[in-house]
Order: structure tokens, then C-alpha cells, then sequence
């Protein structure tokens, strides 16, 4: 599922934070550049009986700038550089599975800094759109994609063979994933592993010297802020109740701002399941056989509710955000994992509800991003945002979701 590769970019962005360091040089070259490459590789098959595929063949137009201007995030995460990645993808079918056109925001790193300046991980998220999905009728082998549009994930690995100032071309390898988050089945998912050649041109903008580009960091700045969050779900619950339903979200929570940069904090959740609610009132097939005391109380039953940590990564405007908790109550859980693990049909045998599935009923996963209103350059006692995110169960996905809030931070501290 997608939320389990977009943990990766929360990774790559949080050990950064715990590896920046200061550069030896005394001046930085700031600069723009634009990336174009090709990409080689194969479609993984998520069913035996999905279409065959031959060498799947891509082209990707970056274009991207370095972050060594006075800008704190740009410091604590050991200056990546950022930018917006296009691409085109043929997976190697053109009746059956289609194409895919793919828009994302990306970071770059220097992974081995100390060693060579040469080896980058480049990692995004964004959304992609493919023009071929499932239909039961005209494509029902095609079980990866029912919905043109879709959540898509990239990281790649990439060695400079030609280093110079103003280009450097490139080899590398990775992954592409996309999927919906569960807004309507089947969704198992574009998964391919990729090798690529890339030329990159470099456009100098300034030289900034190493005082100019620190002078403005005081890494014991923190800021405590108050959150509320408000958030509309889409989510269908399995593939014989393949209509799309809404999920009601609310949260609350405080914590600390570091630095402008890095937010943490813990909050509380709660959480209404239209499609639970709908499924449980109708006494469909599988809760009159399997989960009768749900029919008891259909609302409160497609309720949950928790507590969960959150961080986020603050990029003027922007953010990366990540969140772990722990549901304390959603006894329509079950009822989910019997229909989602029952193969086709509802009447098949679900999966035993062991261990794993008792651990997703309990933990829950969040990753997006948000844009605000006002940057966090300038620490705002007020600010309103809204938010594109992925909600799991354990990294399965559960519902995705668009949100707005409200932040409160009322001082700021410089210890």
C-alpha cells in the first residue's frame, strides 16, 4: 500500500534532521536546475492473472532549486534540494494497462556527505493519473488501478558519473508505487523497480557566503502551539460494497514548534465510518453471520477514537506531516479485516483474526501534506491550514482524507 512506502520520505527527511551538519566550505553556490531522464524497467503483476507486461520505458522532467538561503528548514534538514518532478510512464501494455502521467513534489539528499558529494536519494509524493483502470467488463484482469487518478510514491538512488558546475549526468535505480487509499476497490497497486540515466543542468543564481547562510539559525528557538483539525474521509469498505462513503474526522492537540522547522505534539481523534454505519444498518450478510452485537448500536459501533504523536516538517508555506497512534476503541475493525481478507467474494473465509490483524485494529498511521496560511518564517500566533493525507491501519490503507485547521501558538521561547 502506499502508506507504507510514503514512511520512507518521513524517514529520509527525520535522519537528515538527526545528520545536518555544517559545512566545511566557506561559501555555497545557489542554484536552479532542470533534470530530464529515462527510465527502464518492469511492472510487477500484484494477481497472477493481471495483464502481461513487456520493459516498461519512462521520461522525467524535473525542475528543482538547492535551499541555501537564509531559510532554518533548509539548514536542519543538511540543505536538499527541492523541487516538482513530471513523468510519463508506459508500463509495457498499452490495451490492458495503460499509461501513467505522474506529478510530485521531491527532496533530493546528499546521503554520503562526508565521503563523496556525488550519491543522492530523491524522494516524492504526489498524485498520478493513468488512463487505463478496472472494469469488470472491457479490463477485469487489470486489478492494480479502478480510479484515473491516484496517490503515487517515487525513491531512487542516484551515482554522479559526470560532476561539474554547471550539469551532471546520472545513473540510478528505485521504485514507483500508486494506488487510491481505498476510495474504491480493486486496489492492489502500480508497483515497478526501475533503473535510469538523467542529465541535470545547473543554473548559478548567487554565491552565498557561509556567515550569510547561518546567521539567522538559533537551534534552541521553540514555539508551544494548540491545534484543532477538521476532515472529510473517502474510503469504500470492500469489493461486493463498492460504493464510495465518507469518513468524519476531528482532532485536538498541542506541542512544540523547534526552530521553525520541526513541529511535534500529541493529540486525540475521533473518527465516524459512514460505510461501517450504512453496512451495519442494512445487517448485511457478513454482521448477521459473523458480528450480530454490531447491529446493537450501528452508530456507536462505527465510531473510533484515539490518541496519536505527530510531527511535521515546516517548509514556509508547506509541510510534511506523520502521524502514529493508537486507536483505543473501533470494534468495527473486525468487520473490516473479514471482508478485506476473504478473497473475492463475501461468502469466502476470511483470514484468521490473529495477532497482525489485532495489532492493525489498535495502531493507526497518518502522512500527507499541508499548506498554511502564513509561512513559519514568521511564527504566527494564528494560522489556518489544509491538509491532503493517507490514513492506515498499520501501513494498510484505511481512507483518504482532505482537512482544514486552526494553530494556536501563543509565544515564542529563546532559551
Amino acid at each position: 500500500m502506499i502508506l507504507k512506502k510514503t514512511t520512507v520520505l518521513v524517514i529520509a527527511l527525520i535522519s537528515s534532521i538527526a545528520v545536518a551538519q555544517e559545512s566545511t566550505s566557506t561559501t555555497k553556490n545557489n542554484f536552479n536546475f532542470i533534470g530530464v531522464g529515462y527510465t527502464m524497467g518492469q511492472t510487477m503483476p500484484p494477481l497472477s492473472i493481471y495483464p502481461e507486461t513487456k520493459m516498461q520505458q519512462g521520461l522525467d522532467l524535473t525542475l528543482g532549486t538547492t535551499t541555501f538561503e537564509n531559510d532554518s528548514w533548509g539548514k536542519l534538514l543538511n540543505y536538499p534540494k527541492t523541487g516538482i518532478l513530471l513523468s510519463y510512464a508506459d508500463f509495457g501494455n498499452r490495451e490492458k494497462v495503460g499509461y501513467g502521467i505522474t506529478v510530485m513534489p521531491f527532496f533530493d539528499f546528499g546521503i554520503l556527505n562526508k565521503v563523496t558529494d556525488r550519491i543522492r536519494f530523491q524522494v516524492g509524493l504526489g498524485g498520478s493519473y493513468n488512463n487505463l483502470i478496472y472494469d469488470k467488463v472491457t479490463n477485469p484482469g487489470n486489478h492494480a488501478i479502478s480510479t484515473h487518478f491516484t496517490w503515487a510514491f517515487r525513491s531512487f538512488l542516484y551515482y554522479d558519473l559526470v560532476h561539474r558546475k554547471d550539469f551532471n549526468i546520472k545513473i540510478g535505480g528505485g521504485l514507483t508505487h500508486s494506488s487510491n487509499g481505498h476510495t474504491r476497490w480493486p486496489n492492489l497497486g502500480l508497483n515497478s523497480y526501475l533503473a535510469t540515466v538523467k542529465t541535470e543542468f545547473n543554473f548559478t543564481k548567487n554565491t552565498i557566503p557561509l556567515s550569510e547562510e547561518t546567521a539567522n539559525t538559533n537551534p534552541s528557538e521553540t514555539q508551544t502551539y494548540y491545534t484543532t483539525r477538521l476532515g472529510l474521509g473517502y474510503k469504500t469498505l470492500f469489493r461486493n460494497y463498492n460504493s464510495l462513503k465518507n469518513v468524519y474526522t476531528a482532532s485536538f492537540g498541542m506541542g512544540r514548534i523547534k526552530n521553525k522547522s520541526f513541529k511535534y505534539g500529541l493529540n486525540f481523534y475521533y473518527r465516524f465510518y459512514e460505510d461501517y454505519y450504512d453496512y451495519i444498518k442494512e445487517e448485511g450478510s457478513i454482521v448477521t453471520t459473523h458480528f450480530p452485537e454490531l447491529t446493537k448500536n450501528p452508530y456507536q459501533n462505527a465510531t473510533a477514537f484515539g490518541v496519536f504523536s505527530s510531527c511535521e516538517v515546516l517548509i514556509n508555506h508547506f509541510s510534511v506531516e506523520a502521524e502514529l497512534g493508537i486507536n483505543l476503541y473501533k470494534p468495527a475493525y473486525k468487520l473490516d479485516w473479514h471482508v478485506n481478507n476473504g478473497g473475492y467474494t463475501s461468502i469466502d473465509i476470511a483470514d484468521e483474526f490473529g495477532t497482525k490483524a489485532k495489532i492493525k485494529q489498535y495502531v493507526s498511521s497518518r502522512v500527507g501534506f499541508r499548506y498554511y496560511a502564513i509561512t513559519a518564517k514568521k511564527t504566527p500566533k494564528h494560522n489556518v491550514f489544509i491538509a491532503a493525507t493517507i490514513n492506515s491501519n498499520l501501513g494498510q490503507a484505511d481512507f483518504s482524507e482532505l482537512s482544514f485547521g486552526y494553530v494556536y501558538s501563543p509565544k515564542l521561547k529563546n532559551k
